[in-house]
C-alpha cells in the first residue's frame, strides 16, 4: 500500500516527530511504500536534533521510504514569515501528482492537518487525521484557528483518537476511530538493564526546554537535586528556545557546576537512554496538556519509573 504522511519528523525534536518516526518504521517493515512530507529543514535551530541524517539515509536506502523535506527560508515578503503551510501544501500536491496513494495521513493539526485537508479537497485522496495534545488544547479552541480546524476535521475520512479526546472531536463533527494515541514497539522498548558504575539511582528530564520551562518544573527539579545530589544522579537532556534562559537562571543560583544540559537525542537513541536511567521526571505546573506524553509511554513500557512529583529521598 502507498501511504503519504504529512507530519513532524526527525530531526524535529518532540513527541509527535518521534511517534511519526516509529509509525513510519513499522509501516516500512510491514512492506508498505511510505512517503513523508515534513518541514524539518525549516525548523528553528533550537529544536533540530543533530546527527540524524546518516540514520535517515539508511532508512531510505533499505526500505521504500520517500522523504520530502521543505527546507530553507521562504522568500522575503511583508509581513514576513516562514510560510510553513503554503510550502508544505505545494510540495505535498507535487508528491500526490506523481503516485497513486491510498490516503494522506497528518500527524498534527497545524500546519500538517491543514495542508493535508486542503490537499485532500483538491485531489480527492482521503485524509486520515492524527493529533497531539497541544494542538487540541491550544489551536482547536482558538478563535483564529477553530473554524478552519473544525472544517478540516469534519471533511476528514476519519480522526484517530483516544477515549479522552473523542468527545471533543465528535462535538466538532468529526468521524472518529478509537485507538491508542501511541503504543511503543514492545520489541524496541522492552525492559532491560544496562550495567553502570553509578552507586545511586539515575533520574532524567528528557524533553523540550521552552520559554515556559518553569511549567515543566525545571526550577523545582534543580532545587530538589541541589538538596539531594549525594543520593541521586540527575541528567537533563533537552534543548529549545528557553535553554539559554534556564542556564542563566542556574548560573544565577550558583548551580552551573552541579549539572549541565545534554543535547536532545533522536527517537532511535531513546531506548538506550531509558535503559541507562532508573526513571524520568514528567512534572507539570499549570500545563494545559493533560494527556500522557510519548516519553511517559515509552518509559513505562521499559519499566522505568515515571516521576510526576518530586520524591522524598
Amino acid at each position: 500500500m502507498k501511504i503519504c504522511i504529512v507530519s513532524k519528523f526527525p530531526p524535529i525534536e518532540g513527541g509527535i516527530a518521534s511517534r511519526t518516526y516509529w509509525q513510519v518504521r513499522r509501516l516500512l517493515q510491514e512492506g508498505h511504500e511510505v512517503t513523508v512530507v515534513t518541514n524539518s529543514g525549516a525548523t528553528e535551530r533550537e529544536y533540530c536534533i543533530q546527527g540524524c541524517q546518516k540514520h535517515l539515509r539508511g532508512l531510505t536506502e533499505r526500505y521504500q521510504l520517500d522523504l520530502h523535506d521543505v527546507c530553507g527560508e521562504a522568500p522575503w515578503h511583508i509581513p514576513s514569515g516562514p510560510d510553513h503551510l503554503e510550502r508544505l501544501l505545494s510540495v505535498l500536491l507535487s508528491v500526490l501528482s506523481r503516485k497513486s496513494f491510498a490516503f494522506i495521513e497528518s500527524g498534527y493539526l497545524v500546519p500538517y492537518g491543514i495542508a493535508a485537508g486542503l490537499a485532500s479537497k483538491l485531489t480527492g485522496i482521503p485524509h486520515v487525521v492524527r493529533h497531539g495534545g497541544s494542538d487540541l488544547a491550544k489551536f482547536l479552541p482558538h478563535p483564529q484557528y477553530g473554524e478552519l480546524l473544525t472544517r478540516i476535521l469534519r471533511q476528514a475520512e476519519k480522526v484517530i483518537t483516544d477515549e479522552q479526546s473523542e468527545p471533543l472531536l465528535r462535538s466538532a463533527g468529526a468521524i472518529t476511530e478509537l485507538a491508542s494515541v501511541y503504543e511503543p514497539d514492545s520489541k524496541v522498548f522492552a525492559p532491560r538493564h544496562t550495567p553502570r558504575s553509578a552507586p545511586v539511582p539515575v533520574y532524567a528530564y528528557i524533553g523540550k526546554i521552552n520559554y515556559y520551562w518553569q511549567r515543566r518544573g525545571l526550577d523545582q527539579l534543580v532545587g530538589w537535586y541541589r538538596a539531594n545530589s549525594t543520593k541521586v544522579t540527575l541528567r537533563i537532556i533537552g534543548q529549545g528556545v528557553g535553554q539559554a534562559g534556564f542556564e542563566h537562571w542556574m548560573a544565577a543560583q550558583g548551580l552551573s557546576n552541579l549539572i549541565s544540559v545534554e543535547p536532545f537525542v533522536s527517537p532511535w537513541r531513546v531506548p538506550d537512554l531509558l535503559a541507562a536511567v532508573d526513571g524520568v521526571f514528567c512534572l507539570s505546573a499549570g500545563d494545559p496538556i493533560t494527556s500522557d506524553s510519548m516519553l511517559q509511554r515509552e518509559a513505562r513500557a521499559m519499566k522505568r519509573i515515571v516521576l510526576e512529583s518530586l520524591p522524598s529521598l
